[in-house]
């Protein structure tokens, strides 16, 4: 299909670039995937990967738009009301919008994560959204897609700095950490509300309380935590009971640095992750092998950088008022 391609220009009229979400156009559709701000222009539909709020705005109720139940139920406690024109779609799902064929797969970063494989006037191309390979206690990890012409990816821990300890030594370290200081007094664990939260509020069952917040989110989408007041899933450290003992997890934690600085302030960080790491995302950019990589959020330069010097034809994603590359 690709043979002619030159430099990375390709034969179709098709034209991909991030403006606050990334768009596609062609001769007879234009569609957005993940808006984060305002939409730009007409589009005839939106995808949404999932449901955090810098993958998706308040102005994609504007348009039908293809999202899974999970996202979508986030996205009504987030925003106060339903969307009102849902295509909802589960994994293995595919759906035809506008002549654009659209599957959906698992995406493994929350729950209702997928991937989008779309063909959009002869050219294949995945968007992966945010996803993560390992999967969790909640969610199946992404697996590749196949020989896409085109791979638009995320980059958010693009670097070599960042790899992962294995997730059920995480889970081991977060219930020891828990034991430990559930018997000295209380203990908050700062998760964010989607996603994580209800990673650990899985891992704990009702032996956990829940914020506010975080129980809107649970109660949304069918997590079930206890009343407890000794342990309790908080959105953020500013929301830990006073006194109580502080456990944060992020993926950033697997900065030392970053893991030291929190232990000065008192706060007992784990390095838990809803993310690809930097050798997952090479790995599955090997095993999908597309024609070409846009990379996009976190890490995208030095991500692409990483993948060229691996023989891969790899760019950070054009934004609007860049360089035009037709498809």
């Amino acid at each position: 299909m690709l043979d002619s391609i030159k430099s990375h220009v390709f034969v179709f009229k098709v034209r991909i670039y991030y403006d606050r979400g990334i768009y596609v156009e062609g001769r007879a559709v234009r569609f957005v995937v993940d808006p984060a701000g305002p939409i730009k222009g007409l589009v005839d539909f939106v995808l949404i990967t999932h449901g955090h709020s810098d993958h998706v705005s308040l102005h994609a109720y504007r348009y039908p738009a293809v999202a899974t139940k999970e996202t979508f139920a986030a996205m009504a406690v987030r925003y106060g009301r339903p969307h009102p024109r849902r295509i909802v779609v589960s994994p293995g799902d595919v759906l035809e919008l506008n002549e654009v064929q659209i599957a959906a797969f698992d995406a493994g970063h929350i729950l209702g994560s997928v991937m989008y494989l779309v063909e959009v006037e002869g050219l294949q191309v995945l968007f992966t959204g945010d996803f993560n390979t390992s999967g969790s206690i909640l969610t199946d990890g992404a697996e590749p897609v196949e020989r896409p012409d085109v791979l638009v990816m995320e980059a958010t821990y693009g670097d070599p700095a960042y790899v992962f300890p294995n997730r059920a030594e995480i889970y081991d370290r977060l219930i020891e950490a828990v034991e430990k200081y559930a018997s000295d007094g209380g203990v908050a664990i700062s998760a964010y509300p989607l996603g994580k939260a209800q990673e650990v509020a899985k891992l704990f069952g009702r032996r956990v309380g829940a914020h506010r917040t975080v129980a809107k989110y649970n109660e949304a989408l069918g997590i079930q935590t206890g009343k407890s007041g000794e342990i309790v899933i908080v959105p953020n450290l500013r929301a830990a009971p006073s006194g109580y003992h502080r456990i944060e997890v992020s993926g950033w934690y697997v900065d030392p640095r970053l893991e030291a600085e929190a232990r000065a302030r008192g706060v007992h960080g784990l390095p838990l992750s809803d993310h690809s790491d930097f050798p997952s995302l090479i790995d599955f950019v090997a095993k999908t092998s597309p024609r070409l990589v846009y990379t996009v959020y976190g890490y995208s330069e030095r991500l692409a950088m990483y993948l060229r010097r691996k023989g891969f034809k790899a760019y950070t994603i054009p934004g609007a008022y860049g360089l035009t590359r037709y498809f």
